[in-house]
């Protein structure tokens, strides 16, 4: 029974975001018959309410393999001064592997709406672009797009970055990256994604969005790979 004016799929969506909200990142989810009798409401009410949570980038439904959580947003915080530092090629570092990349686009150009949101900068605003094809001990690991407002290091445009660590060219120009913020969805790769990533058009890929700052807050970095 309903114990609002509010549809009680929606009802049930706020009370499974609670109840997954202690799960960890890709946790699988208890099916559609579990989730009716743990919540006491029917199959065709969980079905919607999952359909919202899907829509909503907080659960992912694989064919044949079932549903996931996938609704954590982690902070990361690396002030403390034993860190292994900020960037895939740092932390992959310090595990003892080793990163390469393949440059596919290096540009100024003004962002799109929501690279500027994630930038918190306006669309008339410049920004430096570099996307790459990232390999891992000679693994493919990832297609990589970084966006920085170019006011912040306008040298970037001139440096190869096929050779070049990013943050550590930026900690060269008094940029510091400080904390990170990444949030990771998992959803259906595009044809330039799949093309790049010897995929097919529609295979799952988990999509990893970073937000960086420096140590007074300010947003230096936005990735997604």
């Amino acid at each position: 029974m309903k114990r609002t004016g509010t549809p009680l799929h929606l009802e049930i969506q706020d009370e499974m975001i609670a109840y997954f909200s202690k799960f960890e990142y890709y946790s699988p989810l208890p099916g559609e018959r579990d989730l009716s009798n743990m919540f006491n409401v029917s199959r065709p009410t969980i079905r919607k309410a999952l359909e919202k949570l899907e829509d909503e980038n907080i659960i992912v439904r694989i064919q044949g393999k079932g549903t996931f959580y996938i609704g954590n947003k982690v902070p990361i915080d690396y002030s403390d001064s034993n860190h292994n530092g900020l960037g895939l090629s740092s932390i992959l570092s310090s595990a003892g592997k080793f990163t390469k990349n393949r440059v596919l686009k290096q540009a100024v150009e003004f962002p799109k709406s929501n690279v500027a949101s994630y930038l918190n900068i306006s669309e008339t605003d410049l920004v430096f672009h570099l996307k790459r094809v990232r390999y891992v001990n000679d693994d493919l690991y990832s297609l990589a797009d970084d966006y920085i407002p170019l006011k912040i290091c306008p040298k970037l445009i001139d440096i190869d970055f096929t050779e070049h660590n990013l943050f550590r060219t930026l900690e060269e120009h008094n940029v510091t990256p400080y904390k990170e913020e990444k949030n990771i969805e998992i959803r259906k790769a595009d044809i330039q994604e799949a093309t790049y990533l010897n995929l097919n058009e529609n295979d799952p890929i988990s999509i990893t969005r970073i937000t960086t700052y420096d140590k007074d807050g300010n947003i230096i970095q936005y990735a997604n790979f």
